[in-house]
């Protein structure tokens, strides 16, 4: 009788998680399996395990990239992807003027364009009255900087010793890599008092910018390469370069040993002012549209911040100390509007070889 009770118990038992099973795989999502073409600065994030269980998990979602500049991402035949995610508003716009059409799309992450740099080319910049520091966080005043760029200053003639040449910012290309075409964008509205250009006004500073961009000479299309080298090969051959804030708060937290033994030398510049780079994700079809749930949802939104230092919808009353980055600003203010796509699209021509 106990044997039959217990063989009862155990039938029970069975028949239960069955059912379980069965209410569990009828409320998950069919799996998605998507690919698409994404900025190289965002790879930390996709790789991140954290991110990619939680995507498997909760949505069901598979979201394989190939690395891409964000202007490069929206042109020519995009039949072989589901989706784009350029760094830029800008790539949307030109995303659009090719003719192609979105399932949806949406801005995810956001992160201010920043000057990276060593502690003796700051200490130089500050001696020059360009770079001002208030409560431990590091300003450059981007007229002023543009003047000395384009009077053809030296960095020895600002106090640099034993550094040579030009004082300039080296940058991606504008044309394939969105950090390089707002810091072309943020540069002409310097070169111009501050102000955002228009057509006619860009007319006027182009020879000059087409000038320092020759002198810059050779320029990376990824962002993250940039950073990379900017890391490897140190302030010789990069003394200022134009990023994004979330590659240092990231690389912290990645390789926070590395970090440890460098950050004393590393310097985050905010320009005064600064534009937003906005981070869009677009779906090129209906099936993609549920990657767009999962990048906003908020366990998704709280990792782009505490592990890859986008700023995010929970990033806002968040501990910024939690990245131990000295200069971290806890709030970006002094920010100014990109120059129209017209506008962007002319100098980008106009400054490419």
């Amino acid at each position: 009788m106990k044997n039959k009770f217990w063989g009862f118990v155990a039938l029970l038992l069975v028949i239960a998680g069955i059912f379980a099973y069965s209410l569990f795989k009828g409320n998950k999502p069919a799996p998605v399996d998507i690919t698409g073409l994404l900025g190289g600065e965002k790879i930390g994030l996709f790789e991140n395990p954290k991110f990619q269980e939680y995507l498997k998990d909760e949505y069901n979602l598979t979201m394989d990239y190939r690395k891409a500049g964000s202007f490069e991402m929206v042109k020519g035949d995009l039949s072989s992807q589901d989706y784009l995610f350029p760094s830029s508003q800008l790539a949307l716009e030109l995303f659009k003027e090719e003719g192609q059409k979105a399932s949806q799309d949406e801005i995810v992450f956001n992160t201010p364009i920043v000057l990276y740099s060593y502690k003796p080319v700051v200490e130089a910049l500050m001696k020059a009255g360009l770079v001002t520091e208030r409560d431990g966080v590091h300003y450059v005043d981007m007229q002023a900087l543009s003047e000395l760029i384009l009077e053809n200053k030296t960095w020895a003639e600002i106090g640099l010793q034993g550094h040579y040449g030009e004082i300039l910012v080296d940058t991606t290309d504008p044309a394939a890599s969105n950090s390089g075409n707002m810091f072309l964008g943020l540069l002409a509205n310097a070169m111009n008092g501050n102000k955002m250009v228009t057509k006619q006004e860009a007319e006027k500073i182009l020879p000059d910018l087409r000038r320092i961009y020759q002198s810059i000479g050779y320029m990376n299309t990824s962002s993250a390469d940039l950073f990379n080298q900017f890391l490897t090969l140190g302030v010789g051959s990069y003394p200022l370069v134009a990023g994004y804030e979330s590659q240092l708060l990231e690389f912290s937290v990645q390789e926070p040993d590395t970090y440890e033994r460098v950050k004393d030398n590393l310097f985050i510049l905010y320009p005064e002012p600064t534009v937003w780079s906005s981070h869009v994700f677009i779906a090129l079809n209906d099936q993609t549209e549920v990657a767009i749930d999962a990048l906003m949802d908020e366990k998704v939104q709280d990792l782009a911040w505490t592990e890859h230092g986008y700023r995010t919808i929970v990033s806002g009353s968040a501990n910024q100390d939690q990245f131990k980055v000295p200069g971290l600003a806890g709030e970006v203010t002094q920010i100014m509007q990109m120059p129209p796509y017209e506008v962007m699209s002319y100098l980008v021509e106009g400054v490419s070889p």
